[in-house]
C-alpha cells in the first residue's frame, strides 16, 4: 500500500534478515517474527510475531498481522491525530495488537482483545512499545493494556458489559470474520453482538477485512443490519492513498438496535 513503510526481519537459511516489503502480502509478511510499521514517514509501531504458531493448534491466526490490520492502521492515522488524545479504544481479535498499539502511542487507552492463547504475545509487544500502564508517566499518555475476549465463548457478553461499563470511543476489529470448512461463518453473529453491545450513541466502530469469500461479506452486512441502524462501506475513492485498494473492505457500523 502507498504511503506504508513496512520492514521484515527473520531468518533465512540460517541467516538473520531484515528488508523492507513493497507488497502486503501474506506469504512476505507471515514469514517474519518482527515487523516495523511506518505510515506516511510520521508514526511506527514494531511488533513481534509467531508465526511458526499460526498453525490452529498452537496459537492460531492471532500469531501474526493480516493486510486488514495493516489497513486498518493506516486509515486510522490519516485522521487527525487530536481525535485518540484520551479516547477509550477496544480492539477485537487483535492478534499481536498492531493497531491498538498504534493509536496508545498517539494518546489513546486501549483495551487489546483477542483469545486467551494471544495474550501473551499481546503483553510482549505492548510492553516492547512502551505502553503498558505502568510505563507511562504523564496522565495525559496513552496506554494499552491486553484482556480476553472471545465471542461466542460462554460468559463473553459479561466481558463485553464489563468493558463497556464507560463510554468506548473506538471499537475497532480486522480479519474478525471467517469461513469455516463448511463454507458458513459461524462466529460472524456473536462478533457483530460484541460490536453492537460495545458502541453507544457516539462509538465509532470500524470493521475491516479483506475479501476472501464474497460469503463472509454477506453474512457480516446481513447480521449487521441486524444489529446496527447504519451499516456503511466506505468506499476507496474516498480513502487515504495507502487504503485505495479494492480487496480491502472498510466497514463503519453505527447506531447500535442493542444499546440505548
Amino acid at each position: 500500500m502507498e504511503g506504508l513503510q513496512i520492514t521484515i526481519k527473520g531468518w533465512e537459511d540460517g541467516e538473520r534478515y531484515e528488508r523492507q516489503v513493497e507488497t502486503t502480502d501474506r506469504w512476505v509478511l507471515h514469514t517474519a517474527d518482527e515487523l516495523t510499521l511506518v505510515v506516511n514517514d510520521e508514526k511506527s509501531v514494531t511488533i513481534t510475531q509467531q508465526p511458526k504458531a499460526i498453525n490452529a493448534t498452537r496459537m492460531g491466526v492471532g500469531a501474526c498481522v493480516w493486510e486488514g490490520e495493516l489497513f486498518l492502521a493506516a486509515y486510522l492515522v490519516s485522521l487527525p491525530t487530536y481525535r485518540y488524545m484520551g479516547a477509550r479504544v477496544v480492539e477485537l481479535g487483535a492478534g499481536p495488537g498492531l493497531a491498538g498499539i498504534l493509536l496508545a502511542k498517539m494518546g489513546a487507552k486501549v483495551h487489546i482483545t483477542d483469545i486467551c492463547k494471544v495474550l501473551p504475545l499481546i503483553n510482549q509487544n505492548i510492553e516492547a512499545n512502551g505502553i503498558g500502564p505502568k510505563q507511562r508517566k504523564g496522565a495525559s499518555e496513552g496506554f494499552a493494556v491486553a484482556e480476553e475476549l472471545e465471542w461466542g465463548k460462554e460468559g463473553y457478553e459479561q466481558v463485553v458489559a464489563r468493558l463497556a461499563s464507560e463510554p468506548v470511543d473506538w471499537c475497532l476489529a480486522a480479519d474478525c470474520c471467517y469461513i469455516d470448512q463448511e463454507g458458513a461463518s459461524p462466529s460472524t453473529p456473536h462478533f457483530v453482538r460484541t460490536c453492537a453491545l460495545l458502541c453507544g450513541p457516539t462509538t465509532r466502530c470500524l470493521v475491516c477485512f479483506e475479501l476472501r469469500s464474497s460469503e463472509v461479506q454477506r453474512v457480516f452486512v446481513e447480521e449487521a443490519s441486524k444489529a446496527f441502524n447504519k451499516v456503511e462501506r466506505l468506499p476507496p475513492h474516498s480513502l487515504p492513498k495507502p487504503c485505495q485498494v479494492e480487496h480491502i473492505l472498510l466497514y463503519e457500523l453505527s447506531g447500535s438496535k442493542l444499546k440505548t
